[in-house]
């Protein structure tokens, strides 16, 4: 060996504080998992393999004599070269990283470092060998110990994983199985299959099994990639049967990618995020409106972020995959499944439950038989195969925990040669108190999660009995509004050319039609009770009920008399409630005595539309409704001239209030006497067609923002 006499320049004095430093800042953030660790820790192997390295080989071979010296410098910058790029690979989670580091780690740890500290008793005080050994010692030694913290500290227990994994596998099987059986019932007993509910049911399979077939896909490409088996293999393998369990590299790539390559292709964890997303947003569109708030608080599909202790933002990919054994990822992957298939049983049942009454009582009939028996013949051979299943498990884990073992046996010894750098001992300590309190934490969380999971089911099961029974009232007090609407065979019995465009908003509906004969008198009436749904609808009644007794009970016969005493018996009925109530109608009522040649309309706020020649008139109803009113004033009766050729049209404002078409705006009454006055020619029913198909091709997929009703009478 030659002396060493050159003391190192100041380059290379500075290229040791930028690799040491943001090492020990990144092995730093890792321990205590802050952003950032990566980047830092990549910076300082990259400056030391990059730049230190090729200056110290440049500035040493000066110092050597023989071949010899030469040859084993040149082998040792080789093996701390490979060294640097293996670790590398381990922070970046990159393939085979764990083999190309512990390989690495070998040489370094049991032929470099010894070779460096015997170097550091020999060497000159201030010369270029003794600060390059202690450059190395200090350098590998710290990446040695996070390597120890990240590897010993909080292991997660495998045992628990995998009981885990296999409970939630046979969770989803019979999630899938009870879901199927209900699909197969619905199609039984569905005669019509072109319902709404069962297209809606149709859609919502198809949504459901391409988001379980993608997580399917992620799951079998996990097995493909790290246990080498055949993707047809990895499609039906159950947890029991990995391999790799406790790989911890290359599930974090796969899924997730690096700092510098993040991973957002088809088979990612942020494809992931997007598609559970999709899927939550596509299954709220096909259930019933006002039940989607319900479902959607009862839906444990949440991607959002959160901030842990700390108060540090965790994305919902970092937390669920992020340095995560394969194991618990792919647990983590099956509980999405089976979370699915629990969210489409909900949308499936309020599917069902906004069809036909006496089909989902023959419906749910039929599946409560399929399910009693199902659960007693399954319940046995699950119970048997489970317990199969846990032993094989345990066995396996019982020899894979034995190998790890003796492997982390070996790395302790190795620790107690080392342990001269006592100040690292801090690290560790503190990494492992914080570790084991996070998984104390980890464990109090996931009790009170389940007992909030167990209560919000129970909440769940609740609401669906007392939803259950707000649609059986409300279908039947739509069968009791139906009561006071006119047949359609009573009003052909007086005008033969007619028709009646009528569309609740909900199941019941502000907007109501009324006809009656009185003498040689036909009256008939469009009216727009306040509000929608069910207020509006017991609004009707109400309206429906004065205007019955003022041609009847007090034999009023004039279009305007009648809706003067129609607003006194409203008032006079909602002036009993202790609160006041402003309610009313919005009304276009028309009077036709075919034996005297003589039609008659007044109107409440709407007008009244009628055709004569090529030209669509208006008259335009009297600026107050059917009820209360600040200066009440008598309705003013209109007299038109009799003539077999006009057509006469009664509607409220659901038709021109509609938003829709390409910049979702309103209809609107120009546009709407527009589509009247360019089908005139057309009969009657046509024109029902058109106006019905224009106003569905107008609203496309925006709700109905009101009931609509449009009457059209030809003298």
């Amino acid at each position: 060996m030659s002396n060493f006499n050159t003391k190192p320049s100041t380059a290379l004095k500075v290229l040791i504080w930028m690799c040491l430093v943001p090492s020990f800042i990144g092995q730093y953030f890792k321990m205590m998992h802050w952003p950032g660790a990566g980047v830092l820790m990549m910076f300082g192997i990259l400056t030391f393999c990059l730049f230190y390295l090729p200056l110290f080989i440049v500035e040493a071979r000066k110092t050597k004599v023989t071949g010899k010296e030469k040859t084993i410098l040149a082998v040792k910058v080789l093996i701390l070269f490979v060294f640097a790029f293996g670790l590398l690979f381990k922070i970046q989670h990159w393939p085979a990283a764990g083999i190309f580091y512990f390989v690495n780690t070998f040489l370094l740890y049991f032929i470099v470092l010894p070779y460096s500290l015997y170097h550091l008793v020999k060497a000159g005080r201030s010369d270029l060998s003794q600060m390059h050994h202690v450059f190395l010692v200090i350098f590998f030694i710290s990446y040695f110990m996070n390597m120890l913290v990240n590897s010993s500290s909080g292991k997660i227990n495998i045992d628990a994983v995998l009981q885990q994994g296999l409970n939630t596998e046979e969770a989803f099987r019979t999630a899938t199985s009870r879901n199927r059986q209900l699909y197969t019932t619905l199609e039984k007993v569905t005669a019509d299959k072109n319902t709404a509910p069962f297209l809606k049911a149709t859609k919502l399979k198809h949504l459901t099994d391409s988001t379980v077939n993608f997580i399917r896909d992620l799951k079998s490409n996990l097995l493909v990639n790290i246990d080498k088996i055949p993707k047809a293999k990895a499609d039906t393998l159950s947890s029991i049967y990995i391999e790799n369990k406790i790989n911890y590299d290359q599930t974090s790539f796969l899924l997730i990618g690096t700092d510098l390559q993040p991973k957002k292709d088809k088979l990612s964890a942020h494809r992931l995020k997007l598609t559970i997303e999709n899927f939550k947003d596509s299954l709220l569109n096909l259930v019933q409106e006002h039940n989607r708030p319900i479902i959607n608080e009862g839906l444990n599909l949440s991607t959002d972020n959160y901030e842990d202790e700390n108060g540090e933002p965790v994305t919902w990919v970092e937390a669920n995959f992020a340095s995560m054994p394969l194991l618990y990822v792919y647990n983590t992957l099956t509980n999405i499944q089976y979370e699915i298939k629990n969210a489409e049983y909900q949308a499936l049942t309020d599917i069902i439950n906004s069809g036909n009454k006496d089909l989902n009582t023959s419906l749910f009939s039929q599946i409560a038989d399929l399910n009693s028996k199902y659960d007693a013949v399954k319940k046995q051979e699950e119970i048997s195969k489970l317990k199969n299943e846990n032993q094989k498990g345990i066995n396996l884990l019982i020899l894979k925990n034995s190998q790890l073992n003796s492997s982390q046996q070996a790395i302790v010894v190795f620790l107690l040669i080392i342990i001269l750098f006592v100040v690292l001992v801090f690290f560790v300590i503190r990494s492992n108190i914080l570790r084991k309190k996070a998984n104390r934490t980890l464990v109090q969380q996931k009790e009170i999660i389940e007992k909030q999971k167990t209560e919000v089911e129970d909440q769940k099961h609740l609401i669906e009995e007392k939803q259950k029974e707000i649609i059986d009232s409300i279908s039947y007090a739509k069968r009791l509004q139906e009561a006071i609407l006119p047949p359609k065979e009573f009003v052909n019995s007086y005008v033969a050319d007619n028709f009646i465009l009528y569309k609740p908003k909900d199941i019941v509906a502000g907007d109501f039609y009324w006809a009656e004969q009185i003498e040689d008198l036909f009256f008939i009436a469009a009216a727009d009770s306040t509000g929608h749904g069910v207020p509006g609808a017991m609004v009707s009644v109400v309206c429906s009920n004065a205007l019955n007794r003022t041609v009847k009970e007090f034999n009023i016969k004039e279009t305007g008399a009648i809706l003067d005493k129609t607003r006194e018996l409203v008032l006079q009925t909602f002036e009993k409630s202790v609160s006041e109530v402003k309610d009313g109608m919005d009304i276009s009522l028309l009077c036709i005595d075919n034996k005297n040649k003589k039609i008659t309309w007044s109107g409440a706020n709407n007008p009244l539309w009628y055709i004569q020649g090529e030209q669509i008139k208006e008259i335009k109803g009297d600026k107050q409704p059917i009820g209360k009113t600040e200066y009440p004033k008598p309705f003013t009766t209109h007299f038109i001239d009799y003539n077999t050729d006009a057509i006469f049209y009664l509607f409220t404002d659901g038709f021109a209030d509609q938003f829709g078409g390409l910049s979702g705006k309103k209809f609107k009454y120009k546009q709407f006497s527009d589509l009247i006055l360019s089908n005139k020619n057309n009969t009657l029913e046509q024109q029902k067609q058109i106006i019905e198909n224009s106003f569905d091709a107008w609203k496309g997929d925006l709700e109905q923002v009101d009931d609509v009703c449009v009457i059209g009478i030809k003298i």
